[in-house]
């Protein structure tokens, strides 16, 4: 009874399994090269997000979407962020490349900056234009250091200079 059971069981088996075909190469032509995993294909999809404090949005919270490649060793992302805080609001577009299994990576984006009614640092009100430099060394903690030139023009008397350094640190971008 047993025997039977067991061979009845591999026939069940057998039937059910696909079926494989062999694939045929002609004679002289090179074997298909195997494709590029999904893993490693460009897609859209979330960047980085985060908390930050620094001049002269203060406390923000920011995020950024754009194509991203993931693959076992880095992931590389060409993304648009924005970041809101209390002392203004910025738009950037730029390049980040995170690294290795720790949450460590690196950005450059460039950008613009609007200030509200009480930055930290800056004229009030006021649009500028630059770029920053993004650095996380672990678990996505890190900061950020950038030069922004104010555009526009000024009213009569103003004696503050055009040109704003930026920073911040927290976690995420």
């Amino acid at each position: 009874m047993r025997s039977s059971c067991a061979v009845a069981l591999m026939v069940l088996c057998a039937a059910a399994a696909p079926v494989v075909h062999a694939q045929e190469v002609p004679v002289g032509t090179a074997p298909p090269r195997a494709t590029t995993s999904d893993a490693a294909r460009w897609q859209f999809d979330q960047c980085m997000g985060g908390v930050t404090y620094g001049a002269p949005l203060k406390w923000a919270l920011s995020y950024g979407m754009g194509w991203v490649r993931e693959s076992e060793q880095r992931t590389w992302c060409f993304l648009g962020a924005g970041k809101v805080g209390f002392g203004g609001a910025s738009f950037n577009v730029g390049l980040a490349n995170s690294m290795g299994h720790f949450g460590s990576g690196v950005a450059i984006t460039g950008g613009v900056l609007r200030t509200f009614n009480d930055p930290m640092g800056a004229l009030a009100k006021r649009t500028y234009v630059g770029g920053s430099v993004h650095l996380w060394p672990l678990l996505a903690l890190g900061g950020e250091v950038g030069y922004y030139t104010r555009i526009g023009t000024d009213p009569a008397g103003t004696t503050h200079r055009r040109g704003l350094l930026t920073w911040s640190t927290g976690f995420g971008f």
